[in-house]
């Protein structure tokens, strides 16, 4: 019988951590992601190249000065930015890559 007392007893101390888990998720969940400011490296551009880094979310517009600073702002432009550097840097790495082979193809024609 102490067993199922502390069984049941268990099983309510479960159900009491998952729903204040289950509330603790749908609260941030509800949080307002602009309201939260991160701050990032913000890298510079290539000469030439516009000096901001253009950021679009939802109809809105936004300019990032490419200055080569860290600097504070809302978590969606940071997460934008960060996967548009990134991109930018796969392509200039395919671009690289492309540019190697196709000068060693001329070096071995050129033998």
């Amino acid at each position: 019988m102490a067993t199922k007392k502390a069984a049941a007893e268990t099983a309510e101390e479960i159900l009491e951590e998952k729903a204040e888990e289950t509330k603790a998720e749908e609260t941030k969940a509800t949080e307002d992601p602009w309201a939260e400011e991160v701050e990032i490296y913000v890298p510079r551009k290539a000469k030439g190249d516009d000096q901001s880094w253009p950021i679009f979310v939802n109809d809105r517009r936004f300019y990032v000065p490419a200055n080569g600073k860290r600097q504070k702002m809302p978590r969606p432009i940071a997460e934008i930015l960060e996967k548009a550097v990134e991109a930018e840097n796969a392509v200039e790495d395919y671009i690289d890559q492309v540019n190697r082979k196709t000068a060693e193809s001329a070096a071995r024609i050129n033998v």
